[in-house]
C-alpha cells in the first residue's frame, strides 16, 4: 500500500511539473535560488521570513528523522507550484520528509478526505491542507487531532475543524484589495462588474466575494453576479464568454481564482473587448503576467503562495518536536483574527508598472517566469 501510494504521489508530482512547464513556468531546485536576493526585494515579506527563522532556531537540536508531514492542496493546478517549491526548501532546510499531494480531480471532496485519512492512519505527524469545502472536513480533522496529528489549514480555511492555525491571505482583505483596484481602475466609468470563481462554498471564495462587495459600497461599481466553474478551466472560459454576451454594458471582470484571469483574458481577446472591459485578477499565472505586460490586466492580486508551502512545514515541525504550546507562543505576535489563530500572509498588488520587480522576486525564490 505504501509503495503504491508513493507512486501515486510521484506520478502527480511529475504531471504537475510537466503542466507547469507547459504553461511557461519552470520550477527550479530550492538550492538554486538566492534567498539573499529575495530578501532585498521590496516585495519580500520580512515578517514571514522572520517567523521562519524563529521557528528554525526554536527547533535546533531536534531529531527530524522522527517526523513526517504532508501538504495537501485543493486542486492539481500550476497555482500550487510556488507552494511546492516552498515546501521543498523547508523540507531541505529542516531535514524532514514532506509529501505534496492533490485530490484526484478538481473539487473532489471525497478524494481530499481520503488523502487526509490515509496520512492520519499512516502516522504522519502533521498535515497542512487547503479545504475544498470547510464543513466537509470538520469530522475528519477532529478525528485526526484525537490521533495526535497536528493540523494547519492554508489558503482556504475550515475554522470549525479544530485546526491550530490558518495560514494564508486574509481573504476578506484580499477581496477588498481587488475591489478597490477595480474602483481605482474604472474611476467614474465604474458600473457592472462580473466575478468568476471555482468553488462558491469554499471559505476563501466566500470571504473574497464579501470583500469585493464592501469595496464597491461607496462607488458606482456593482457586483452584478459571480459565475461558478467548480474548478474546471474550460467552464471558466465559457463563463467569461457568456458574461461578455449577457452583459454588453459590463465595465469590469474580476477573476477570483488563479485560472479565472487567464480565461477572462482569452475571452476578452476573442471578443475584441480588450480595453473596453477592465480586468482585475487574483494570482499571477503565466498568462496573467503576460496580460499585465499587454495591458489586458489592470491589476493582479498576488498571494504569497510560496509561503503556503514553506511556513506550514516549519510550523508543523515545531508543533511535533517542541509541542503545540511552545509553538503557539512563538506564533502569537504574528497572529490575528477574532480568535488570534490566523497567520495573514498578505498580498501584493502587481500592475504593469511594477511587474518586472515582482518577477525578480519570484526568480530569487526559485520560481522562474517567462
Amino acid at each position: 500500500m505504501k509503495n503504491r501510494r508513493f507512486l501515486v504521489v510521484l506520478t502527480f508530482a511529475l504531471a504537475f511539473i510537466l503542466t507547469v512547464q507547459g504553461a511557461g513556468t519552470t520550477p527550479t531546485r530550492a538550492q538554486d535560488a538566492t534567498p539573499e536576493a529575495a530578501a532585498a526585494n521590496p516585495f519580500a515579506p520580512t515578517k514571514l521570513v522572520e517567523l521562519a527563522e524563529k521557528l528554525g532556531k526554536a527547533t535546533e537540536g531536534q531529531d527530524p528523522s522522527k517526523y513526517k508531514f504532508a501538504l495537501i492542496v485543493n486542486v492539481p493546478s500550476p497555482f500550487w507550484t510556488a507552494a511546492a517549491i516552498g515546501e521543498q526548501r523547508a523540507s531541505s532546510e529542516l531535514g524532514v520528509p514532506v509529501v505534496f499531494e492533490a485530490p484526484a480531480k478538481a473539487g473532489d471532496i471525497a478524494s481530499q478526505q481520503s488523502l487526509i485519512e490515509t496520512n492520519v492512519s499512516d502516522g504522519y505527524s502533521g498535515i497542512a491542507f487547503s479545504a475544498i469545502d470547510p464543513a466537509s472536513v470538520v469530522t475528519t480533522v477532529k478525528n485526526g487531532i484525537k490521533s495526535g496529528v497536528n493540523f494547519i489549514l492554508m489558503d482556504s480555511d475550515s475554522p470549525d475543524s479544530g485546526r491550530s492555525v490558518f495560514v494564508g491571505l486574509n481573504n476578506y482583505q484580499g477581496g477588498l484589495i481587488a475591489g478597490k483596484a477595480m474602483v481605482d481602475t474604472l474611476g467614474d466609468k465604474c458600473g457592472k462588474v462580473v466575478g468568476f470563481v471555482g468553488f462558491i462554498t469554499a471559505q476563501n471564495a466566500v470571504d473574497r466575494i464579501a470583500g469585493i462587495k464592501d469595496a464597491f459600497k461607496d462607488s458606482k461599481c456593482t457586483l452584478e453576479t459571480v459565475l461558478v466553474d467548480n474548478g474546471d478551466p474550460s467552464k471558466a472560459l465559457s463563463n467569461a464568454e457568456t458574461a461578455i454576451t449577457t452583459y454588453p454594458d459590463m465595465a469590469g471582470m474580476i477573476g477570483i481564482y488563479s485560472y479565472n484571469g487567464p480565461a477572462a483574458i482569452q475571452a476578452l481577446k476573442t471578443a475584441n473587448k480588450v480595453g473596453q472591459i477592465k480586468l482585475v485578477a487574483f494570482d499571477l499565472a503565466t498568462e496573467t503576467m503576460k496580460g499585465l505586460k499587454e495591458n489586458v490586466v489592470s491589476a493582479a492580486i498576488g498571494q504569497r503562495v510560496y509561503y503556503y508551502g514553506y511556513l506550514p512545514v516549519y510550523m508543523l515541525y515545531a508543533m511535533a518536536s517542541i509541542g503545540p504550546e511552545k509553538t503557539m507562543e512563538i506564533l502569537k505576535p504574528y497572529l490575528s483574527g477574532d480568535k488570534n489563530d490566523n497567520l495573514d500572509t498578505g498580498a501584493d498588488v502587481v500592475t504593469p508598472e511594477n511587474l518586472a520587480q515582482y518577477q525578480e522576486f519570484l526568480n530569487a525564490l526559485g520560481i522562474k517566469s517567462q
